[in-house]
């Protein structure tokens, strides 16, 4: 559903990747601030849509939608479809432990670096003594391979 919101609002390929990206990062920073009595998609669009417009104002990038009232008007159309098994923060998190499960020991490390412990790449690189570049790469290819096993998933449960 984040993915459909954030094409909805016009983003391209690049753009959908960032935002998606920088949204997964401030909800799991912000995570202990979501209340679980109520539905996780709303949520984590609203995260997505302050992060869509902060990157369209800092980098003058293009999106179709650049309003936090047409925004809020996507979020409650997609608030109407049925809400699919695998819609609760639980359901959510059990997928992303399953998926970070399957990654490489390596893709894994730098994962739990990343994200668990908040460091950044060059950090990382002396923590676990391999080169930035190193780093980098293990970072991109784990994060592609999280997104594409979330999105299995996520396409499963819909089906």
């Amino acid at each position: 559903m984040l993915t459909t919101y954030l094409r909805a609002a016009g983003c391209d390929d690049t753009l959908l990747d960032d935002v998606w990206q920088e949204t997964m990062i401030v909800a799991w920073r912000k995570l202990d601030e979501f209340d679980r009595s109520k539905p996780f998609g709303p949520w984590l669009r609203g995260i997505a849509a302050r992060t869509l417009l902060a990157g369209r104002r800092s980098a003058n990038k293009v999106v179709l939608i650049d309003d936090m009232e047409s925004l809020d008007y996507l979020n409650q159309r997609l608030e109407r479809i049925k809400q699919f098994d695998g819609d609760t923060l639980d359901e959510k998190l059990d997928a992303l432990r399953d998926c970070v499960s399957k990654l490489s020991i390596t893709d894994r490390e730098c994962i739990e670096l990343r994200f668990r412990e908040d460091l950044m790449p060059a950090a990382m690189s002396q923590r676990i003594g391999i080169a930035l570049e190193t780093v980098k790469k293990r970072l991109l290819r784990a994060k592609q391979q999280l997104q594409a096993c979330l999105e299995r998933k996520l396409q499963a449960d819909v089906s």
